[in-house]
């Protein structure tokens, strides 16, 4: 054993990973700069790959060869054309993994005990199936799957001791995607109550391209006379893009910012308020605030009810959302410590609980020896378990909770009852829908071809998971289509009426 664990989420827009080593949960500085990356991943013309500000860097020159985004393209069967080459978006995804586990690898001196990959609450079993094949790609033997929700749930649990019975409302405003998610703390670790809502057309890009149109405005003929065809006139282009992302970021703590813009023949500096900005997304903020409230009322909990309303996700910071939250919800609205590393911070120390040996015998209140996770006041906390548990070979309990829990367990894998040591602090295997449970990759990559004539389904889970949690909203097209044919058909009857007279 190296005696460490891995958490890994790969999001639309940046990936970010944490290690769990010594009772701590750390990120691992992956960027140039940040400790994220880009998801992103550009084809060389020799057919080497490039990953994250490297192919990003590249990409100003060679945009036709960078693929972004193709996390949302998972069951896709359509690939990305790079170049002269399609790559499917599981390739490239199993290239940002690979990517990340080699860091992580060369830093910590050998393999990781355990991987838990996170993924979107809203994903059924086939896009879960094509992460872990991705896994593949990165030579991971198996990997444990965490729903994001879960995973921020669990980081903001080891800061803040959550009750049994707390409900709280996950807030997920990333790069490229925001998600919605109510999930219940219980003696046996977390359940997502209600349908998982979000939206894959919103996410911090967006304000990134509000703070751009901002800056275009103000140049006016100055920006759209540029020659685009120029490799120093993209090149800069590339470099103000970076300036508005630090200016949208500066708006989260100042009430006004500025964007450099040095161009070929033009240097301007463009100032912009947080008013001007908030005014620009307002509309898709209250887009979000709506998705989670119906998010909540479909897990049949009142606002008065909720923990809190946890914000991760680097663009939660915006104050306006914490405003429109507090004033639509009327919750208590809480901004994780580290919102852009929630996620993967909380997949390694759920990892955590694999590598825990007194997860399997400890008694009711006897906490794990040294070199557990460790909670706010320092107690040691053992992985609960109780009826429906599993283990992934290693004897550590897991909850299998949701519909659909077996379906990603291994074929054969023993099933038994554990005696549950007593609630406390962070439960850390404890999840649902297949969240935890070890996924053999050779199984999940053997039944590529059954699953390929299926990929066309992939979608389906979201729109299904959006249409149930907006029902009234399906009531209202339902009735505007019945109107719509009676009055076809009303006018056809008295056009009918007017020929035969």
């Amino acid at each position: 054993m190296s005696g460490y664990t891995l958490g890994v989420d790969v999001g639309t827009s940046r990936t970010a990973a944490a290690v769990w080593r010594d009772g701590r949960a750390t990120t691992v500085g992956l960027g140039d700069r940040t400790d994220t990356i880009p998801s992103a991943v550009l084809l060389r013309s020799d057919g080497a790959l490039l990953v994250g500000d490297a192919a990003v860097r590249r990409g100003v020159l060679e945009p036709e060869r960078l693929a972004r985004g193709f996390k949302r393209r998972l069951g896709d069967p359509t690939g990305l054309l790079l170049g002269d080459d399609e790559l499917d978006p599981v390739e490239l995804t199993g290239a940002v993994l690979r990517h990340v586990v080699d860091t992580v690898r060369a830093r910590e001196g050998g393999e990781p005990d355990h991987v838990t990959l996170t993924h979107p609450a809203t994903w059924g079993s086939l896009r879960r199936d094509l992460l872990v094949e991705a896994a593949g790609h990165a030579r991971l033997a198996d990997v444990g799957l965490l729903a994001e929700p879960v995973a921020a749930a669990v980081h903001y649990a080891a800061l803040d001791r959550l009750p049994v019975g707390a409900v709280v409302a996950v807030y997920d405003l990333g790069g490229g995607t925001f998600d919605a998610t109510v999930v219940v703390r219980t003696a046996d670790g977390y359940e997502l109550r209600g349908e998982p809502g979000g939206d894959e057309h919103i996410g911090g890009e967006d304000v990134d391209e509000a703070v751009l149109r901002h800056v275009v405005a103000a140049l006016g003929r100055a920006w759209t006379s540029l020659d685009t065809q120029d490799p120093a006139v993209l090149a800069a282009l590339a470099a103000v893009k970076d300036q508005a992302v630090l200016a949208k970021e500066a708006l989260s703590s100042d009430v006004e910012a500025v964007v450099p813009v040095l161009l070929p023949g033009l240097t301007r500096q463009v100032r912009l308020t947080r008013g001007e900005l908030e005014t620009a997304i307002r509309i898709d903020v209250l887009r979000t605030v709506d998705t989670l409230a119906r998010t909540v009322d479909s897990a049949g909990v009142r606002p008065a009810d909720l923990h809190a309303v946890l914000l991760t996700g680097g663009s939660s910071r915006i104050p306006l959302v914490s405003e429109l939250l507090a004033a639509e919800v009327g919750a208590p609205v809480v901004v994780d410590a580290h919102p852009k590393y929630a996620v993967c911070l909380g997949a390694a120390l759920s990892a955590a609980g694999r590598i825990l040996p007194a997860a399997r015998t400890a008694a009711p209140g006897t906490p794990a020896p040294p070199g557990g996770a460790q909670g706010p006041a320092g107690t040691v906390f053992p992985v609960a378990a109780g009826a429906g548990a599993t283990t992934d070979g290693g004897g550590v309990a897991v909850r299998l909770l949701g519909e659909d829990a077996g379906d990603a367990v291994p074929a054969g894998e023993e099933r038994h009852l554990l005696a549950a040591p007593e609630p406390q602090g962070v439960v850390l295997a404890a999840t649902p829908q297949d969240a935890g449970v070890v996924v053999p990759v050779d199984e999940a990559v053997r039944t590529r071809e059954v699953r390929g004539a299926l990929r066309h389904l992939a979608s389906r889970d979201e729109v299904e998971v959006t249409w149930r949690g907006d029902r009234r909203r399906g009531a209202l097209l339902a009735l505007g289509v019945l109107v719509a044919v009676a009055a076809v058909v009303g006018a056809l009857v008295v056009a009918a009426l007017a020929r035969g007279g």
